[in-house]
């Protein structure tokens, strides 16, 4: 019998897999029976359970080729999905991402168990399929508590779940210990993050490449992978700043280059609250992000906390890149601010709000 279950497609990465993973190993080492229920099997996993967790891996999930096929699949996975949790024993489940959402609200439908789910993201600006986004509009309200990681996400919700069934639950910040001692060759602005258009990389490298020859010892790094990946080398490379530019791929454990590097930048297109925001300010890196979605405005505050720029503003992202390379009392400044800012994300503030919210306290 478990307290609760958590639901996810996978654990491969990704912000929410980093979540739920440090909350389901934080839960399990506190004593309380989790089982994290996923949809792809574990050979596709990044993140990982502690052994104490319990693990149900649905599987069959593959591409739909047809809307009927689409459908016939979905209704298995509400099926399977239904029958895992029901199999944990446990009284409450937790969804973690849109879609996912969606088949755990429908799957739960008859049973006398409490469902909360988690949004990651701002549904207002960010869209998960035509369809999707309609059944998030008509499903979510069924739902005993649906969270949001930011402020902004939660009044989005708002147009469509009504307001006593919201809860804002900050992200879990585990900052592991310091480990073999990591640094770049150069000074170095950090991109942490999926190589995706969402985090706006495309303009990350066209403003590195206006100030790169004003900065010569300065080097760009990125931690992550994507789709993006091939179209942003071949841009790094256009932009004659390829030997400025280090690829360093995905990172189970970022924070070694969180803590070597100056900078942190993120002029993400549209965001929720991300970790990466989070962990690089916790590390006391003074962090650049974009106007784009309010989650980032809850974290960063322009002048006091890190930089603002406007989104898709090359010239503006440039500018306040320069004027922190150029201002070593500034960036500590801001670093030492941010670091203080996300002192609500650590795991003793950050899961007793999830604690209250799913049922587990009192």
């Amino acid at each position: 019998m478990s307290d609760v279950a958590l639901v996810i497609s996978d654990l491969g990465r990704g912000g929410t897999q980093r979540v739920l993973t440090n909350l389901a190993n934080y839960w399990s080492q506190s004593g309380i029976e989790v089982t994290v229920i996923t949809l792809q099997k574990r050979d596709r996993d990044f993140f990982q359970l502690s052994p104490s967790v319990r693990r149900i891996e649905i599987g069959g999930v593959s591409e739909s080729k047809s809307i009927f096929s689409a459908v016939q699949s979905n209704l298995n996975q509400i099926r399977a999905i239904r029958e895992a949790i029901r199999s944990t024993g446990a009284p409450v489940v937790v969804g973690f991402i849109g879609a996912t959402n969606i088949l755990v609200i429908a799957a739960c439908i008859g049973l006398r168990i409490r469902v909360v789910i988690s949004e990651r993201n701002d549904p207002k600006v960010q869209s998960i399929g035509r369809i999707w986004d309609f059944l998030r509009w008509a499903f979510y309200r069924f739902a005993d508590v649906v969270t949001a990681n930011s402020h902004g996400a939660v009044n989005s919700l708002a147009r469509y779940v009504p307001k006593r069934k919201l809860a804002y639950i900050p992200n879990i910040l585990v900052i592991p210990p310091e480990s073999e001692p990591f640094t770049f060759a150069r000074p170095t602005i950090l991109a942490v993050g999926c190589l995706h258009r969402q985090k706006a990389f495309d303009i990350l490298l066209e403003s590195f490449a206006m100030i790169c020859a004003q900065i010569t010892d300065w080097q760009l790094a990125f931690v992550g992978d994507g789709p993006e990946n091939e179209a942003l080398h071949k841009q790094a490379r256009s932009l004659g700043i390829g030997e400025q530019v280090q690829w360093l791929g995905a990172k189970e454990d970022p924070f070694p280059y969180y803590r070597a590097a100056e900078i942190f930048a993120l002029p993400s297109r549209y965001e929720g609250t991300p970790n990466a925001l989070l962990e690089a300010m916790a590390c006391g890196l003074p962090a650049v992000v974009s106007d784009g979605s309010p989650g980032l405005l809850e974290w960063v505050e322009d002048g006091i906390s890190g930089k603002v720029v406007p989104v898709e503003n090359a010239q503006g992202l440039a500018n306040a890149l320069l004027d922190l390379i150029r201002d070593p009392a500034l960036r500590k400044q801001l670093g030492q601010a941010a670091k203080l800012r996300v002192a609500e994300c650590t795991p003793e503030n950050a899961v007793r709000v999830w604690e209250d919210v799913v049922g587990l306290r009192g």
